[in-house]
């Protein structure tokens, strides 16, 4: 293998560890596969992520 070819893999390696050790950390980052655990009727976890997203929305209007 040569060595730009090598250093290219563990580059992409290395790449593929952080982003799960994100996905990890980040709650909004996970997959759906982790979330399994949940009930099918999605509709509580929707309107939190959605008045979440209304704060933030408020604080960014508020900082303009």
């Amino acid at each position: 293998m040569s060595r730009s070819r090598s250093f290219n893999r563990f580059h992409r390696y290395l790449a593929r560890q952080k982003r799960r050790g994100l996905r990890a950390v980040l709650p909004q980052f996970q997959t759906s596969q982790d979330h399994q655990d949940s009930p099918a009727d999605g509709s509580a976890e929707t309107l939190l992520r959605l008045s979440w997203r209304e704060m933030e929305l408020d604080l960014m209007e508020a900082e303009a």
